[in-house]
């Protein structure tokens, strides 16, 4: 197998008796093992008069299975040994996967087996998971991109499986009979669900031979015969679905265009990567790009150039854009300067350097690769299996091995203005047509043959033209450096306002670093005007970074600016190389006296978009969001910041800007492969473009302290049907202990808790809790969200439910102790990247936690926690005023005839300035 020079992993691809392909992977560093099982099947192979069929099929195998009977039963394991497992189902594809702490693998393994090949096909479980899946499908009705994705499906060829409905609800799979249902599920599982028809991934510190005596002794025994009948499909296209013009109107606020062309399967071309050129090239976002001229006429803000549906016979290509109402008045200028700079692509294929820096990047991008999750590693390699021969499984994502423009000419050949749909999605559009299951307004009409022709023979545009070559590409990428630094940060270098850490990578050994500098301004403490002004003024600098440095983050030097409550932060990643002078150049810039009237207008629309479409998120969504806005001292509301939006002139904010920056304080911090003393030169630098800020100091990040009698009540508006509660109950303190008792309790109620609300109760799809630190100080959050009951009924079963667990917490004594080594596994082995690292002990900096042992102290708080310490927790929960609770809703369309009792919130920003508040 091509593996990377930076890879620890080693690999074993095996072919079991009955067919099964198998990838071993041993990792030593493993922190959980993890299993995936990827299925030649989905939606595609549904019945007909069955829609969704293959999503309940998905739901259905939870449900028990004949050596382990119980519902949801490997959940509840897995959950009691720091696990998970989860599934999706798609067109052509489904996937199921789990992960667990080492010690508990081949256990787990033997009930994923069991659960994937001896369903029980139980008829409560078939019912209760239909209400499942309409609650999923209720929960959707309202998003854009679902309802975008019905309109495509109705306007492809009817006879192909994709205009299918594919997630199935009570409309679909509640009128069958049960038993008929339960047969088709048999029959579906019997001719998909077979060892040929299966790739699997298992990651492990578990030795390769290990994992392969286990495996064969589970799947060796598993006889399904025979192989899958292969679907013959018809063309995704009919001729009179090409060269057409798709009107949908939205719910949220939002003006894009999405031109998609119709290719054919190309996923032979992987050696080549045509379309991943082609995207290279029109994504660009330097001068001379596609983008930089639309953005120069106002037509359009931002542009995404690949993606789009795939499948076994067709592909998608899609341009994406972020249009303006005069990009849409000019949508004829706007097609032609795409079809021309198109032409710019086929002729620059004569210019060999291109495939060789494309090349280049993508060897970069394969030797220097960052570790994710190994459930992650797992789902993705299971996939890739069956797309790429085994030799290429790691590499063929992104090795360009052929150095030929033959297949991009060959892409090009099919985008073409007869062979394009264009969908625009606008708040004017003018529809005929309702599509099913999601009710989204939209008309399709043929685009005139004239037109089609003009474009086809497009006019020049003398501001266009291919991006030069990239200067920023490393040419040096093994590390050099010295490993003779602290691992530890340590202060480099300190000023009247700037503060310099710095550390020296010594596991992960790749030319690689973060260097993280925050600015605290004094401004902020003003309130949320300053905020709203701050967010704009680094949304314009955004804009005019991607001008100057799009180069830059094409080559694996990353860059983000963003604004956070105490200020903004600039973030630069990726190769050590050129990285510092990279940054110094944008801390330069952001100093800099730069005139940003030309984009003002765009970023604003941009920002006043975005906030209003805020408004209009899922309800639970909403109600997180509030909840940091009302708890977090300096953190404010879409609602509050989008009033001061509206009115925002380029005065304000050039006028905040210089407040920002008038009086500040940065904290600095730097993480790789260099050397101090590169470290202590780089502070240097800074300390000279920096302003003079003799009185600056980090801001506090506080919270209101919401202890006390009362219980406070805050009610958000929503669009959606659907009513929503999270109650958030907020820990005394933030000592080591409570934080400990709080993170233990949280997941012993985890599993129990979204059991209870999920199943039992099926009061909706979204359902769960977790352990919520709001600027560190320690607290946890239960949410429902349900489209058939109030939001009282809700808060009323969210605490009978911790009511009664939290008198009955003895039941899960014998639990407990799984859970503990659980939590303190994950706190003690997080360090998964040299990313995940960095940000880790950059958090530790924030948090003033400067001798960086904070986690191991949490971790023997945790093991020195006892079972009657988590029982006396419990109970001051329930009895004590010390701990806080607030409860965020939504009331949806099922209004609750008795209002909710407790202390309301009515005005945001009132509230604050009345509360006391916790360090």
């Amino acid at each position: 197998m091509q593996i990377s020079k930076n890879d620890h992993r080693n690999y074993c691809p095996i072919t079991m008796e009955n067919g099964t392909k198998v990838l071993l992977v041993h990792d030593v560093n493993c922190k959980k093992s993890a299993a995936a099982a990827c299925i030649y099947a989905g939606h595609f192979d549904d019945p007909a008069d069955i829609p969704g069929l293959s999503h309940l099929l998905e739901h259905v195998l939870f449900g028990g299975s004949v050596a382990f009977p119980e519902a949801n039963g490997f959940d509840k394991f897995l959950a009691s040994h720091g696990g998970n497992i989860n599934a999706w189902t798609g067109t052509e594809y489904s996937n199921f996967h789990f992960d667990v702490t080492p010690n508990h693998f081949f256990e787990s393994l033997e009930r994923f087996v069991d659960l994937l090949f001896q369903p029980q096909f139980d008829l409560a479980i078939i019912e209760r998971e239909i209400q499942a899946i309409d609650a999923e499908f209720k929960l959707k009705v309202k998003d854009d991109l679902r309802r975008l994705y019905q309109v495509h499906k109705e306007t492809c060829n009817p006879a192909h499986p994709f205009s299918q409905f594919s997630v199935g609800n009570a409309q679909t799979l509640g009128v069958i009979a049960p038993k008929t249902l339960q047969l088709a599920l048999k029959t579906l599982h019997k001719s998909c669900y077979l060892p040929s028809n299966m790739m699997w991934c298992l990651i492990s510190n578990h030795s390769l031979d290990e994992m392969k005596v286990h495996l064969a002794k589970l799947l060796q025994p598993i006889n399904f015969t025979g192989h899958k009948p292969l679907i013959d499909l018809p063309p995704l296209y009919l001729p009179d679905q090409l060269g057409i013009t798709i009107h949908i109107k939205p719910i949220k606020q939002a003006r894009r265009l999405i031109l998609s062309f119709a290719l054919p399967d190309v996923q032979a071309f992987y050696q080549t990567k045509p379309l991943e050129m082609i995207s290279h090239l029109l994504g660009d976002e330097g001068q001379g790009s596609l983008l930089s001229f639309y953005k120069q006429r106002n037509w359009a803000t931002n542009l995404s150039a690949g993606g789009g549906i795939n499948g076994s016979n067709f592909k998608d290509f899609n341009v994406n854009l972020q249009m303006t109402e005069l990009g849409l008045e000019n949508l004829d200028k706007l097609l032609n300067a795409l079809f021309y700079f198109l032409q710019l692509i086929n002729q620059g294929m004569s210019e060999n350097w291109r495939l060789v820096e494309k090349a280049k990047l993508g060897q970069l991008a394969f030797d220097y690769h960052e570790s994710s999750k190994s459930i992650d590693d797992a789902i993705h390699l299971s996939n890739q299996m069956f797309h790429y021969p085994i030799e290429e499984v790691l590499s063929g994502d992104f090795l360009v091995s052929k150095l030929d423009a033959n297949p991009v000419k060959d892409c090009l050949a099919y985008m073409l203005p007869h062979n394009m749909r264009i969908k625009l999605i606008c708040p004017e559009a003018e529809t005929d047509q309702i599509a099913k299951w999601y009710g989204t307004p939209y008309r399709s009409k043929a685009i005139p043959p004239e037109f089609l022709a003009k474009l086809a023979q497009p006019q020049p545009v003398s501001e266009l033209k291919l991006p030069p070559e990239n200067p920023y590409i490393v040419d040096v990428t093994d590390t050099g450096v010295v490993k003779s630094c602290s691992a530890i940060p340590r202060k480099t270098f300190e000023a009247e306002n700037l503060r310099v850490w710095f550390a020296q990578d010594q596991q992960f050994n790749q030319p690689k670093g973060d260097c993280f500098i925050s600015f605290d301004c004094q401004a902020i403490a003003e309130g949320s005007e300053v905020s709203a002004y701050k967010r704009l003024w680094v949304a314009l600098m955004v804009e005019h970074f991607n001008d100057q440095f799009y180069q830059a983050n094409v080559a694996g030097l990353h860059y983000h600016l963003y604004a956070h409550q105490g200020g903004f932060s600039l973030h630069t990643s990726g190769f050590s190389q050129k990285q510092l002078d990279l940054s110094v150049q944008i801390f330069k810039q952001i100093h800099a006296t730069i005139d940003l009237q030309p984009m003002f207008e765009q970023v604003k629309n941009k920002q006043l978009n975005a906030l209003q479409n805020s408004l209009m998120n899922k309800p639970i969504n909403r109600l997180f969001t509030r909840l940091s806005g009302i708890v977090q001292r300096y953190t404010h509301a879409p609602k509050e910041l989008l009033k001061h939006v509206e009115t925002a002139t380029i005065e304000d904010v050039n006028q905040v800007r210089y407040k920002l920056l008038d009086d500040y304080f940065i904290e600095v911090f730097l993480f790789g492969d260099w050397h101090e003393s590169q470290s202590i030169e780089y502070a240097h630098r800074l300390n000279q473009l920096k302003r003079k800020s003799l009185n600056a100091a980090n801001i506090k990040r506080e919270v209101v302290d919401l202890t006390g009698q009362q219980k406070y009540l805050n009610q958000v508006s929503s669009q959606h049907d659907d009513a929503a509660v999270v109650l958030y109950i907020q820990t005394p303190t933030a000592s080591t202990k409570d934080v400990a008792l709080t993170i233990l309790t949280e997941q012993l109620l985890a599993s129990p808790f979204f059991n209870y609300m999920r199943n039992e109760k099926q009061l909706g799809y979204l359902a769960g809790s977790g352990y919520l630190p709001l600027n560190q100080h320690p607290g946890m959050a239960f949410y429902v969200q349900s489209p058939t009951v109030s939001s009282k009924i809700l808060v009323d079963e969210i605490e009978l439910f911790l009511n009664d667990n939290f008198s009955t917490i003895s039941e899960l004594e014998p639990i407990w102790q799984y859970v503990q080594a659980s939590v303190v596994k994950q706190i003690k082995d997080n360090d998964t990247s040299l990313s995940v690292k960095s940000q880790r002990l950059w958090m530790a900096i924030g948090n003033q936690d400067h001798d960086f042992n904070q986690q191991e102290n949490l971790a023997e708080q945790l093991l020195s926690l006892t079972f009657e310490d988590i029982t006396q927790f419990c109970n001051a929960i329930q009895k004590s005023q010390q701990f806080g609770r607030l409860i965020l809703y939504c009331s949806g369309k099922n209004q609750a005839k008795t209002p909710l009792e407790g202390s309301v919130i009515e005005d945001l920003s009132s509230f604050k300035q009345h509360a006391n508040f916790i360090i």
